[in-house]
């Protein structure tokens, strides 16, 4: 019984510490890899709103690739379009002190609840 006990708090320890490089690689993927061009005119231009998801979707799913090894590229596609459709709202809210603020941590929210959903669902896939 011992022996399961310890196989149960080991993987729970691994599955938060891919928590915790998940958050730090949201915070790097979406602010700093960003980039100032790209937070201005993302709300103006596809192709920066495009840029900033590629980014930030591929950078993702290349991180659970190195946690999980090799995974469905679909997760990347779904990374990179969840990505379009919350920055888009939040990019082109009429609200703009809302945006800043309300709409700002909705999509900080959904983002990292998203990965939070997939690191689950790799960490206990069969």
């Amino acid at each position: 019984m011992q022996g399961i006990e310890l196989e149960i708090k080991l993987e729970i320890g691994w599955v938060k510490m891919n928590i915790i490089y998940m958050l730090f690689a949201h915070y790097v993927l979406d602010y700093p890899l960003q980039g100032e061009f790209l937070a201005q005119t993302k709300g103006k231009y596809m192709y920066s709103l495009l840029a900033h998801s590629l980014i930030y979707g591929l950078g993702m799913y290349m991180l659970l690739c190195f946690l999980y090894g090799p995974i469905r590229p679909s997760i990347a596609i779904f990374l990179v379009f969840s990505h379009i459709i919350i920055d888009y709202v939040k990019a082109t809210a009429k609200n703009k002190d809302k945006a800043l603020t309300t709409y700002l941590y909705i999509d900080q929210a959904l983002h990292i609840s998203i990965n939070l959903l997939l690191i689950i669902i790799l960490s206990w896939r069969g």
